[in-house]
C-alpha cells in the first residue's frame, strides 16, 4: 500500500506531462501553420510624349590645303546655324563641336584620293522643342543647296527622349498596384477567400520605348510590380 501511495504522485506528474505535452504541440502547430498566400503582378502603362530631341547635324567638306577647309567650315556652320533659326530654334540649342580632319596622305591605302584633306564638323543639336528639330532634320536635303550633305548614318540620326519620369512614377505605380489588387480579388472569389494586408511587394523597373516604329518622338512607358496578399476566410 504504501508503494502504491508513492506511486500514485508520480503518475499524476506524468499524466500531467503527457497534456502538457500534447498542449503545447497543439499550439505549436499553429503557430508553425504556413500563411495562406497570392501573388499576383499589376501593370501600369502609359503613352507620353518626348521631351528632348538629340540631332547630330554631320557633314563633311573635302580640300587640299588646310586654309581651304577652314574657310569651308566656317562657311557652311553659319549656313547651318542660320537653317536652325529659321525653324525657330536658339543659340542655347546647339553646340558646335570642333571638327576632325583626316590626312589621306598618311594613309598608303588611298593612292586614289580625291582630296587631301577630309574634315567631319557636327553641330550637336538638343532641343526641348522636338517638334522644331523634328522639322529641321526632315527638311535637311534643302541644306544641299548650300553645300552641306547631312549625314544619315547611325549615330547621326535624330533621337527622341522622355526625360520627366519622375513626375509619373507615384502615378503609375498606385496604378500598377491597383491592377494588382484587382488580379488578387479575383484569385480570392475563386477560392471562396478574401484579400488581406499586403505580405511583400516589389517594384520593376520601369522601361521607356518607342509607341511603334516610325513613331520614335511618342514613348511607352511600362511598369510591373510584384505584389504577395495574405489570404483569409
Amino acid at each position: 500500500m504504501e508503494n502504491s501511495k508513492n506511486l500514485l504522485p508520480s503518475l499524476l506528474v506524468a499524466v500531467s506531462l503527457v497534456f502538457s505535452a500534447v498542449i503545447l504541440s497543439f499550439g505549436f502547430e499553429k503557430i508553425a501553420k504556413p500563411d495562406r498566400v497570392v501573388s499576383v503582378r499589376g501593370l501600369a502603362e502609359r503613352e507620353v510624349d518626348a521631351d528632348l530631341a538629340v540631332w547630330p547635324l554631320t557633314y563633311k567638306i573635302g580640300s587640299n590645303t588646310m586654309d581651304e577647309i577652314q574657310d569651308g567650315l566656317k562657311v557652311r556652320s553659319k549656313a547651318a546655324i542660320e537653317y536652325l533659326k529659321s525653324f525657330g530654334l536658339t543659340e542655347s540649342d546647339w553646340t558646335v563641336q570642333a571638327p576632325q580632319v583626316n590626312d589621306n596622305r598618311l594613309n598608303s591605302y588611298m593612292d586614289h584620293r580625291v582630296y587631301d584633306l577630309i574634315a567631319q564638323q557636327t553641330i550637336l543639336v538638343r532641343s526641348s522643342n522636338v517638334q522644331a528639330v523634328k522639322k529641321a532634320q526632315e527638311s535637311s536635303l534643302a541644306l544641299l543647296d548650300k553645300g552641306i550633305a547631312v549625314g544619315q548614318d547611325y549615330g547621326q540620326t535624330i533621337t527622341y527622349e522622355f526625360t520627366k519620369l519622375n513626375d509619373i512614377k507615384p502615378q503609375m505605380i498606385a496604378e500598377a498596384t491597383a491592377s494588382a489588387r484587382a488580379a488578387a480579388e479575383q484569385f480570392a472569389h475563386d477560392s471562396n477567400s478574401k484579400v488581406g494586408k499586403i505580405k511583400s511587394a516589389t517594384q520593376g523597373l520601369f522601361t521607356i520605348e518607342a509607341a511603334a516604329a516610325g513613331l520614335e518622338e511618342k514613348k511607352s512607358v511600362r511598369v510591373v510590380t510584384t505584389v504577395v496578399y495574405l489570404l483569409k476566410d
